[in-house]
Order: structure tokens, then sequence, then C-alpha cells
């Protein structure tokens, strides 16, 4: 083909607009029929598709809407006591912790980030902290992981109170025992890794011998090792 000839093809392309682009890039999204989903519809799913696939889109939804001084953490906001008031958008500190988590999990595990299973434990690892982050600053503006709780109410209506565990207390507990199981599914802790190296270094049969060897050093010269048995019948076919 000639130069010529290529040039005039070239000059016959219709060139789309972005916004023609993104139109038909929302008339490619394949949707069941029965979704009933219109154009407009499609092209919000295409935004959606564009925000999961961004690095942190998995934690899109995690981060809390900041409401300035009528958070309920507001009184142990270091952006609002520097003056600073983040109003109407997601919460900086937990945009920060997550962003600051996701790579330190990420660097721990060695996530590939195309393991969807993995990834989605390292989501809930994340979530866990943030939620640990907001049980714990919670207890600060308390004082104390000690409440009264109204336990019942006399017939004069007067409230009879019982110190108990707060529960801002009791939420960080329960969040504590989610984000251990997490990071048994990941074979993070300190025993999964001491499991691991025992299991390497002793499997069934060394570990059976070992034990035999141990038994033969602790016996005198002569001694009969006396085991108890239990006969079994034979079982005709």
């Amino acid at each position: 083909m000639s130069v010529e000839k290529r040039m005039e093809e070239l000059r016959q392309i219709e060139i789309e607009t972005p916004e023609q682009l993104k139109e038909r890039a929302m008339n490619e999204i394949e949707l069941p029929s029965t979704w009933k989903v219109s154009n407009e519809t499609r092209g919000m799913i295409a935004q959606s598709l564009n925000i999961y696939n961004t690095k942190h889109g998995l934690y899109a939804a995690i981060p809390m809407m900041c409401k300035g001084d009528l958070c309920p953490y507001a009184e142990v906001c270091p952006l609002l006591e520097g003056g600073m008031d983040p109003s109407g958008s997601r919460c900086p500190l937990e945009i920060g912790l997550i962003m600051k988590r996701y790579d330190e999990y990420k660097d721990e595990f060695g996530i590939d980030e195309s393991n969807v299973v993995d990834m989605g434990l390292v989501k809930d690892l994340v979530d866990y902290d943030v939620q640990l982050f907001r049980a714990e600053n919670k207890i600060a503006m308390q004082g104390d992981f000690i409440e009264d709780v109204v336990v019942s109410v006399t017939e004069n209506g007067q409230e009879i109170t019982a110190p108990q565990i707060s529960k801002a207390a009791e939420y960080k507990e329960k969040i504590s025992n989610k984000k251990y199981k997490a990071l048994q599914l990941m074979h993070s802790t300190r025993s999964d890794k001491a499991g691991d190296k025992l299991t390497l270094t002793l499997d069934p049969s060394s570990y059976a011998a070992q034990l035999m060897s141990q038994v033969a050093s602790d016996m005198k010269p002569g001694q009969i090792f006396d085991a108890d048995y239990q006969e079994v019948e034979e079982v005709e076919s």
C-alpha cells in the first residue's frame, strides 16, 4: 500500500470525541436484559467499574463521611483541632490509615493484586483496622472502658445501674477477634509460622522415629519395654 493511499484512509476515519468514546464504552458493557438498565445507568456502572479498578477501589466505601464538629469523634480529631475542616468529604484520617495499612499488608504478605482471595482478606484486615481505630477513639473520649449501665428500674421510676465493660470496649474485642481469624486465614501469626516450621522439620514418620529413639535412650541395658496392647479379632471377608 502506498503512503498516499494510507494517508487517504486515515483522513476518512471519523475521530470520536471523549463523550462519544464514553457512550460507546457504556454500550459495550454486557448486562443481562432482565436488569433493564438504561444508557444513563450504564454510564454510572462504567464509572463505578473505574472506581473499583483503581488501586484502592475495594476500600471506597470504608471511610466515613466527615461531619466536622458534629462528628462523633470530633473531640479527638487532630484535623479539627488544627483548624482544618474536611466536612462533606470522606475522613482524611481513615483514608490515610487505609492506604498505609494496605501497603503494609501487601508488603508483609507479598500479595499479588490479581489474587482475588488474598485481596479480599487484606480488605477485611484493613476494614477491621479502621473499626478498631474508631473504637479506640471512642474509648479515649470516654476516658475509661467501664461505664454505668441501667440494669433495672424501680416502681418509682428510679434507674438502677451497675458498672460494666463499655460497648466500645466490647466492640473492640469483637473486631480484634475477627482480625485475628483473618490473620490466621493468611497464615501469618507467630503460632502459624511456628507450626509451619515444626511441620517442615518433622514429618509424621520422622517424629515417630525420634520418639522411639528417645525411649530407647532412656531404657537401661536389658530392660524390656512393656507396652499395652489389645487383641483385635480378624473379621472374615
